[in-house]
């Protein structure tokens, strides 16, 4: 039997809800969708929609590229499935490139 591959954006959803801390219940709340679907987007069992894409974007702060770019460098990297999750130092640099940067002016 062959084993099927979950897409990787539903890995990167799961990580960044992990990374931010959040339960999949507040998360849920956050996007005005049920926990049991946030759980089957996680688990790969739902395809992510545009329009979910944008609810993460939109309450995460997190534009929908660098979304789909996290997603594209998860691509073949092991993720843990089961137990509690440490995040690897290569999902933390990934992350750190996600997060906004400061424009400093020069007076």
């Amino acid at each position: 039997m062959s084993e099927v591959k979950r897409p990787m954006i539903n890995d990167a959803l799961r990580l960044l809800r992990l990374y931010l801390g959040l339960s999949q219940k507040d998360l849920a709340t956050e996007l005005e969708l049920s926990q049991s679907m946030v759980s089957e987007i996680e688990n790969g069992g739902k395809s992510v929609s545009m329009e979910v894409l944008e609810r993460y974007s939109a309450k995460l702060d997190v534009r929908m590229s660098q979304l789909l770019f996290f997603a594209e460098e998860l691509d073949g990297e092991p993720v843990k499935t089961k137990g509690k999750l440490i995040v690897a130092s290569r999902v933390l640099q990934l992350l750190e490139k996600l997060s906004p940067k400061e424009l400093r002016h020069a007076s």
